[in-house]
């Protein structure tokens, strides 16, 4: 099974884009799961683009299925006296599959300051019950993570609040840039309706945004919270948190997520 340091450097250039097989471990049915889609395009926009600041924000659009041969290029949108702003489209079998809008900033000296997020109160991870029930981790690219409930219910539990608190970590990450592990962990959850589902179903990320809190330094575990604010006609709206290990939130993010039950 690659990790994520070997499906990061599997990209190779040709002619300013960059490309690499789909690996199907890291594979969510017939596509890539989202986060190392997003993953992959920041990645060559670290390659495609000298100098850049630390990551701020990411906006993705998933089109359409990311498999086979992918395509990977970036075009440098701003760069600004402290920020600037990339684009990476992914092609997969040379068919639009994604559109990344990366936006970097470095620091600057603020009289604003102050954080009035609070990390749940939940059990360590080594006391919290395993996500997917022993013997019954799905296929694709869940095995890749490792996972612990420790708060809300699982996936077709029936329960009455979509919601669920679990502690990820990647299996391994070493040699890869934080920022970009994160945003491959941070889309790792099924969506948070699926708590409701009645039998597994399909489901499809449409867009994803997410906003990191620099700096981003930490591996490990990280504690991610995701909740469906609200479903209806197939459709969900999804809010969700990230905390590092040590207590803070580096990352916020919302999703819009086709149901297809």
């Amino acid at each position: 099974m690659p990790n994520l340091f070997s499906v990061l450097g599997s990209l190779s250039e040709d002619n300013g884009a960059y490309f690499t097989d789909a690996p199907q471990d890291w594979a969510q049915g017939r596509a890539l799961f989202g986060g190392i889609v997003a993953a992959l395009c920041a990645e060559t926009a670290r390659l495609s683009a000298s100098d850049l600041p630390p990551l701020r924000s990411a906006q993705i659009t998933f089109a359409g299925p990311a498999q086979g041969r992918l395509g990977f290029r970036a075009d440098l949108l701003r760069r600004g006296r402290t920020t600037t702003v990339v684009s990476v489209d992914c092609t997969g079998d040379d068919k639009f599959a994604a559109r990344v809008v990366l936006t970097y900033g470095v620091a600057r000296e603020s009289r604003v300051g102050h954080d009035l997020t609070e990390r749940p109160s939940v059990s360590a991870p080594q006391d919290c019950k395993l996500f997917f029930p022993e013997g019954h981790t799905p296929p694709g690219f869940f095995p890749n993570f490792e996972m612990r409930l420790a708060g809300g219910a699982r996936p077709l539990s029936g329960a009455e609040k979509p919601e669920f608190t679990v502690w990820v970590r990647h299996v391994e990450e070493d040699g890869v840039d934080p920022a970009i592990a994160l945003l491959a962990l941070a889309d790792s959850l099924p969506p948070a309706a699926m708590v409701q589902f009645p039998a597994m179903a399909p489901i499809s990320t449409m867009s994803w945004g997410i906003d990191l809190f620099q700096p981003v330094t930490s591996s490990g575990w990280h504690l991610l919270r995701s909740t469906s604010e609200q479903a209806a006609d197939g459709y969900s709206l999804q809010a969700m948190s990230l905390w590092d290990a040590g207590g803070n939130r580096i990352a916020a993010g919302r999703q819009a997520v086709a149901l297809f039950v």
